[in-house]
C-alpha cells in the first residue's frame, strides 16, 4: 500500500509539472497583452554611481593612470559618492604619500596611486582631474504598461567620456518639448533638439539604464492602448514609427527589410528603411533623440527604433519589445 501511495504521488507531481512547467518558462510577454504607445519625446536627468572623471591634466593623462569615464568609488579607502566628497577627502588627509584611489573602469574596480598637486591659482590641491555626476538628453518614450512601468530608448544610455554603460544611481524622466531639427550632413547623425517642459513635475523615475534602455515608474499612464506582436510574427513588410518632430506625435510609414530570429536577447533584431515622404523631407531620416519611438506592424507594437546608419539615415536598427520587457 505504501508503495502505491508513493506511485500515486509521483504520478500527481509529473502530472503538475506537465500542465504548470510550460506556464512558468513562458516568454513575459505572454502576460502582458497591451499597453499605451508612446512615441512622444523625454528630457532625461540621470545622476552616477559615484563621480565620473570627464576630463584628466596632461601630466595625468600621460601617465595613463587615471583616465575620462573612470568612476571614482573610494579614495584612501573613504567612499566617494559626489565631487563634494573628493575635495573633503583631499583636504582631511594628510598628502605626504599618494592617495589611494579605487576607480571603477569598463565593469573592472582598479586601484590606482595618485599624487595630489597645488593649483598656482587658488593654491589648493587638486588631484589633476574634473568630474561630473550625471548626463542629461532627449530621447523617446517607447510604451507604458498598465500597471505604470516604462521603457523607451531601447538602448542603453552611454557616458560620453569613455563609451560604457552609464550606472545610474537615480534619475527622472519629464515631458519634452521638440523646438528644433538638426538635418544629417556629411556622414554626421542628425538630432532632435529639445528641451524640458514643467521641470517640477517628472513624469517617472528611473529604475535601471539596461541594455535596452531606460526602465522605471511612470507615475500617471496616458495614450492609444496597443497590442503586443510577439516577435516570432514579425516579418519583413510594410510598417510604421510612431515619433514626433514638432508637437504632437506622428505616424510615418517605413519597411522592415529584415527580422532575424533572435533566441537570445541582442539589440539589432530588426533593420528599417524610412520610406515616408514627409520623415525624410523635413529630418532627414532618422535622428538621435527619436530612440526608443514604437514600431508597428498591423497596428500592434513589434519594437523600438535604436540606431541610425551614419552613411545612409534613412536606415537604422530597431530592437524587439519583448527583449526591452524581458532581457
Amino acid at each position: 500500500m505504501r508503495k502505491i501511495r508513493s506511485t500515486t504521488v509521483l504520478l500527481f507531481i509529473s502530472i503538475f509539472f506537465i500542465i504548470f512547467a510550460p506556464l512558468s518558462n513562458a516568454n513575459a510577454t505572454a502576460y502582458i497583452s497591451e499597453v499605451y504607445l508612446g512615441g512622444y519625446p523625454i528630457a532625461i536627468e540621470m545622476l552616477s554611481d559615484g563621480p565620473i572623471v570627464s576630463s584628466v591634466s596632461e601630466n595625468y593623462a600621460l601617465s595613463g593612470e587615471i583616465k575620462t569615464g573612470d568612476v571614482i568609488k573610494s579614495i584612501n579607502g573613504r567612499s566617494v559618492s559626489s565631487c563634494t566628497d573628493i575635495g573633503e577627502i583631499i583636504s582631511d588627509d594628510d598628502l605626504e604619500t599618494p592617495l589611494r584611489v579605487c576607480v571603477l573602469r569598463y565593469n573592472s574596480y582598479l586601484n590606482l596611486e595618485i599624487m595630489p598637486e597645488k593649483d598656482v591659482c587658488s593654491d589648493k590641491l587638486k588631484l589633476g582631474f574634473a568630474t561630473k555626476e550625471g548626463v542629461s538628453g532627449v530621447g523617446t518614450m517607447t510604451f507604458v504598461t498598465k500597471d505604470g512601468k516604462f521603457y523607451a530608448l531601447g538602448h542603453s544610455i552611454k557616458d560620453g567620456e569613455s563609451t560604457s554603460r552609464f550606472v545610474c544611481r537615480s534619475g527622472e524622466i519629464y515631458k519634452c518639448e521638440i523646438n528644433g531639427i538638426k538635418r544629417p550632413d556629411n556622414g554626421r547623425t542628425g538630432k532632435l533638439i529639445g528641451r524640458s517642459v514643467d521641470c517640477g513635475s517628472p513624469l517617472g523615475e528611473i529604475e535601471e539604464n539596461s541594455l535596452y534602455g531606460l526602465r522605471g515608474t511612470f507615475y500617471d499612464p496616458f495614450g492609444e492602448i496597443v497590442s503586443l506582436m510577439p516577435r516570432d510574427e514579425i516579418k519583413p513588410g510594410k510598417a510604421q514609427i510612431r515619433t514626433t518632430l514638432r508637437g504632437e506625435p506622428a505616424y510615418f510609414d517605413i519597411e522592415i527589410i529584415k527580422a532575424s530570429k533572435q533566441s537570445t536577447a541582442a539589440e539589432k533584431g530588426m533593420v528599417i528603411h524610412v520610406t515616408d515622404a514627409a520623415l525624410i523631407n523635413n529630418a532627414g531620416g532618422i535622428l538621435q533623440g527619436m530612440s526608443g519611438s514604437p514600431i508597428l506592424q498591423n497596428g500592434k507594437l513589434v519594437g523600438a527604433v535604436t540606431h541610425v546608419f551614419t552613411n545612409d539615415p534613412t536606415r537604422g536598427y530597431g530592437v524587439y519589445a519583448d527583449w526591452m520587457l524581458t532581457a
